[in-house]
């Protein structure tokens, strides 16, 4: 087995990381602009999906071994001229459905998950107004418990659509801000450290190029006006939120592709209040996607981005080199794309790092590489720590003899973190997360170890 199922031998990881080779997903859906990963057939694995442009617009490729071969094209539905898509749970049955938009059709839509096994229904229409959409998230709104839908259109700006009854059934369009255009990208994070979560979008507002935020005020999803993070004085295509200096604040990522340059914008206080952008590269020919993730296991946000040419393009990384948003250099993943529009990370092969999976539009490709982290392994033959249950349906105990914990965190297989406790933590409880492979990072006085935890 490629992971055992009693207590794992902690590793040590050193803060490296390569990429190998392009390994194809698929060639069949035509024009993809967005790729997406989450285990979409319940079986531990981490599947991929795509939307397209044109022919076999919504589709996902089952992980067929767990080490990255990938099953051809299963189709979910056809969405003329797809722009965006997305996986949560939205009827809380435990699956994962999927969440598209079409700037053509004018529509936010879903597919329902019906077996928790990747067979779907038909389109399901959340809304069939919003104007030139764009792109879509889920998330919960709210604060009920379950997952809303927030929207960023080219006409109609910004909009949320409330899940009414927790399966799946919407409000009509709640309006965050219709005096924006082109309006692209959308992102939900708590910027003001109030424990709910606010909006953060693109576009024109109203004759300036900005990039943008809303507090949500209540926590009821009710908005106050547009805070501005940035002003531009070209357009900023794509926007990601992620902690870029270890302050425990969510800062904003930006990709423009009229100046070639991806930058971030420090959250200064944790309350929203933005500093000048910190440049990342002003090189990058056509900057389109940007990504944050740790890609070389040193316990910092990396930087991923693409540049995009009409017949070419490429995929880049940047190492936050002192986890205090300090970047270097550009590091080349691939050039074997044309046009790559969408860019993300998942333990696809099930080895602890964070592989990259890209879209690229005008050779009609899906494509992932794997992060060949270079790892230094160190057997804890003392028996430092005692990690038990393993697998576990709740409670992990964590004991040691010789170890002072600092702080344990629980990582996903996307490299999400889920649950922190700091301290000389004995146990953690796991039993709100989904079951699936997790890595539990405990920092100690005498460096970090790394554990593969199993949730039944």
């Amino acid at each position: 087995m490629r992971y055992l199922l009693f207590f794992l031998s902690f590793v040590y990881f050193n803060g490296y990381s390569q990429f190998g080779p392009q390994k194809i997903i698929s060639t069949e859906p035509q024009l993809p602009v967005a790729v997406f990963s989450v285990d979409i057939d319940s079986d531990g694995k981490i599947d991929v999906l795509s939307a397209s442009r044109s022919e076999n617009n919504i589709a996902w490729y089952r992980n067929l071994d767990g080490y990255g071969t990938f099953s051809s094209l299963n189709l979910i539905g056809l969405f003329s001229e797809a722009k965006s898509i997305y996986a949560e749970d939205l009827d809380n049955d435990g699956d994962m459905d999927v969440l598209a938009t079409s700037s053509l059709l004018d529509k936010v839509v879903w597919f329902e998950n019906l077996d928790g096994l990747g067979n779907f229904s038909s389109l399901k229409q959340i809304a069939g107004n919003a104007e030139g959409a764009f792109s879509a998230i889920a998330v919960d709104m709210d604060g009920d418990g379950d997952n809303d839908v927030v929207s960023a259109s080219d006409v109609s700006g910004l909009a949320w659509y409330e899940n009414l009854d927790g399966n799946g059934n919407f409000s009509a369009t709640k309006i965050i801000d219709n005096d924006i255009s082109n309006s692209r990208s959308v992102v939900a994070a708590d910027l003001d450290g109030d424990g709910d979560l606010d909006v953060v979008s693109n576009g024109i507002a109203p004759n300036t190029v900005r990039i943008f935020w809303y507090e949500n005020l209540d926590g009821l999803g009710n908005f106050g006006s547009l805070r501005v993070i940035r002003d531009f004085s070209v357009y900023a295509n794509m926007l990601f939120v992620a902690d870029a200096d270890g302050d425990g604040d969510m800062d904003v990522f930006s990709a423009s592709n009229g100046d070639d340059e991806i930058a971030w914008q420090e959250n200064l206080d944790g309350l929203g209040n933005f500093g000048a952008k910190n440049i990342i590269t002003s090189s990058l020919p056509t900057a389109f996607a940007v990504y944050a993730a740790d890609l070389d296991n040193d316990g910092d946000m990396d930087v991923l981005a693409t540049s995009i040419e009409t017949f070419g393009g490429e995929v880049v990384w940047f190492e936050n080199v002192d986890g205090l948003g300090s970047f270097g250099g550009k590091q080349t993943i691939t050039t074997e794309v044309q046009s790559p529009r969408s860019v993300i990370t998942a333990d696809i092969d099930n080895d602890g790092d964070m592989d990259v999976i890209g879209s690229s539009q005008n050779d009609n490709k899906i494509a992932w590489y794997e992060n060949y982290t270079i790892l230094g392994v160190e057997e804890n033959e003392t028996n430092n720590f005692k990690v038990y249950p393993n697998p576990t349906k709740g409670l992990v105990f964590i004991g040691s003899k010789t170890e002072n914990i600092v702080s344990a965190i629980i990582f996903d297989v996307l490299g999400k973190k889920v649950i922190q406790q700091n301290g000389n933590i004995q146990q953690l409880d796991i039993s709100a997360l989904r079951s699936g492979i997790y890595f539990l990072h405990l920092v100690t006085d005498n460096g970090d170890f790394v554990q593969k935890i199993i949730k039944e």
